[in-house]
């Protein structure tokens, strides 16, 4: 599947794609994904009566939000190793660290995702959890947020140390700079939004909720700006 994917993906002419071809170790991260989403489709109530389809029905917010954070970090994944390939043994011993990391994220995903379906959406589904217990889910997902971003920084970083024996080109290793920037904004708000969780529990876990999902809002500008920084200095390469 991600041979036919790599095939029909719109591809930048700069870089150079040593892994369009799936390698087995790419087969087995792929497997991992299935298993993962497997796991939410199975953790979805099984409706008996109508009650039961009512209350199902209002669990899809919290499967397509689930479903979209595995199909991105997946995403991730792809990008890298098509560009690069994963024949490096310290990049096979972060992707076991990743694909373990992936399973270990659903759980803590899913029930993150019912419970903010829940809050919204004002739904019944039943998650089981105490108010002064939020902050904790919020640094437990936190957590599980930043090994994960952390784990793909890592791989760019291993990349752009083996950038001659890949013979990166210039922009090639612009590019892997930029990534490794970019991912490491991406890990640093679940520590940021873990330490504001930290300092204001002790006074109150409401605001310590409130301010700690908040927090995740910086990404906005922070990607922006890298964007734009990024797109502008690329187009020097074009040069």
């Amino acid at each position: 599947m991600r041979t036919e994917i790599n095939k029909n993906r719109q591809h930048d002419h700069r870089i150079h794609y040593r892994g369009k071809e799936a390698s087995r170790f790419d087969n087995l991260t792929d497997a991992v994904f299935g298993i993962a989403i497997t796991l939410l489709i199975f953790n979805l109530t099984n409706p008996n009566s109508f009650e039961d389809l009512l209350s199902f029905t209002k669990t899809l917010p919290a499967f397509l939000i689930s479903i979209s954070f595995i199909i991105m970090i997946w995403r991730e994944h792809l990008q890298f190793s098509e560009i690069y390939t994963l024949n490096d043994i310290r990049l096979i011993i972060l992707n076991t660290l990743f694909i373990a990391l992936i399973i270990f994220y659903v759980y803590p995903l899913r029930f993150m995702t019912l419970f903010l379906t829940n809050y919204f959406f004002q739904t019944n589904i039943e998650v089981y959890i105490l108010g002064s217990q939020v902050p904790y889910l919020m640094m437990y997902y936190g957590f599980a947020a930043f090994a994960v971003y952390f784990i793909l920084y890592l791989f760019y970083r291993r990349a752009n140390q083996l950038k001659q024996d890949l013979k990166l080109s210039n922009f090639e290793i612009f590019y892997t700079q930029a990534q490794q920037k970019r991912l490491f904004f991406m890990f640093v708000v679940p520590l940021i939004s873990i330490t504001f969780i930290l300092i204001i529990k002790p006074i109150s876990f409401v605001w310590a909720s409130v301010i700690g999902g908040i927090t995740y809002n910086i990404y906005i500008p922070l990607i922006m700006i890298w964007n734009h920084n990024f797109q502008k200095k690329a187009k020097t390469y074009d040069a």
